[in-house]
């Protein structure tokens, strides 16, 4: 969980559109500004808090079993335009106070965004058909190749695919999922500043098309994933590669003050999980040996399930996936070549009825609540640059 998904959970019902990291930039201070309050015993009645390219509607001041732990591949993007109502939150954004910044930035930028990306150079060690595949693929792989540290100073450059919905978003998909959009960001390892695409481009641009558009590069304020101690290459790579050990560490992080914690157990690592995978959409980058430790522990989770999952962008991949409060399922679709992370899907399972403090919605059975697609990532020099 992420700053993001706070202003999800904040007003959830708001139909969110159009983009502007300038108006993040200015929550982020606010958040920063009252993440301390978060970890006190009293927390303050009706702030938000939520779950990233996964959101998590709801909030730390309601009842517990109201939208709490939900977390659905939604627009990261879209969540950031109910920003300009936003004065103090509190929630799962852990970062430090940081001086104030220069403003946002502009950059000419020329590229074909639909082009495929540059496939990066994983060892591959034979397409996994199952889950015990997988992990035995992943770990050898690993092993052979721990992935590179990024500097720094270096950016992660992420291309992604997401579903959005002509009757809005917020929280989840308040209709079928009819439009999407690819996405191009740039985002500095420390996550000191941000730089996305000025122009929208939907998935049926030819790969041949060249845009010629800005970047809007704005600074940032580094933190954490909710649910992590930190995202740093450094701790990550430090983190144990026994199953037992890493999910000790991840319920250890489980506070169940903050308002991304689940429960039971089995749930709380999951979305751990999830929320680290998903966040590969907003710059972290996750060492091979991690990943394929969390994949071990995902096996032997009880309540997940494996099917052949199928992303956004139609690839196949191993789905990995869990029904959580009964109602809906969240998959997650791992490339079976790379054995990296692919998308995520969330669907319900159930006819639910999903009651939050601004309203009452009612959500049908088979509704995609959201659709998300990994399309490409990789360490970069500078914003605007293509691995």
């Amino acid at each position: 969980m992420n700053e993001l998904e706070l202003l999800v959970r904040l007003r959830d019902e708001v139909p969110l559109t159009d983009v502007s990291p300038a108006v993040e930039d200015t929550v982020l201070a606010a958040i920063r500004g009252a993440a301390d309050s978060a970890i006190r015993p009293q927390q303050l009645p009706g702030q938000g808090a939520a779950g990233l390219a996964g959101a998590a509607p709801g909030s730390a001041g309601r009842p517990r079993g109201r939208r709490r732990g939900l977390r659905v591949a939604v627009a990261v993007a879209t969540a950031v335009a109910v920003a300009a109502a936003v004065a103090v939150v509190a929630g799962g954004f852990t970062g430090h106070a940081s001086r104030p910044q220069a403003g946002p930035r502009m950059m000419a930028w020329t590229g074909r965004p639909t082009a495929l990306s540059a496939d990066p150079d994983y060892p591959r060690l034979g397409r996994a058909r199952t889950v015990a595949q997988l992990v035995d693929y992943a770990t050898r792989a690993a092993a052979i190749s721990s992935g590179h540290a990024p500097g720094r100073r270096e950016w992660v450059f992420v291309k992604t695919e997401l579903a959005d919905s002509a009757a809005g978003s917020g929280g989840f998909l308040f209709g079928p999922p009819d439009k999407r959009v690819i996405g191009l960001q740039w985002i500095r390892v420390d996550w000191r500043e941000y730089a996305s695409l000025s122009v929208h481009v939907h998935p049926s641009l030819p790969s041949s098309r060249v845009v010629h558009g800005q970047l809007e590069i704005v600074p940032g304020g580094g933190g954490t994933l909710g649910g992590w101690k930190s995202v740093r290459y450094s701790y990550l790579s430090s983190l144990p590669t026994d199953p037992a050990r890493l999910e000790s560490v991840i319920l250890a992080d489980n506070n169940p003050r903050m308002p991304w914690s689940s429960s039971p157990d089995n749930v709380a690592i999951f979305n751990a999980i999830s929320t680290l995978l998903q966040g590969e959409t907003e710059g972290a980058w996750v060492p091979p040996r991690l990943a394929a430790t969390m994949y071990r522990v995902l096996q032997r989770l009880p309540g997940v399930r494996f099917d052949s999952g199928t992303d956004l962008a139609g690839r196949s991949g191993i789905g990995l996936y869990m029904v959580i409060d009964g109602w809906y399922k969240q998959e997650l679709v791992i490339n079976p070549q790379t054995y990296t992370f692919m998308g995520v899907k969330t669907v319900a399972v159930k006819a639910h009825q999903d009651v939050a403090m601004d309203g009452t919605r009612q959500i049908r059975k088979g509704q995609v609540l959201g659709w998300l697609a990994l399309l490409g990532s990789g360490i970069v020099r500078h914003p605007g640059q293509l691995p």
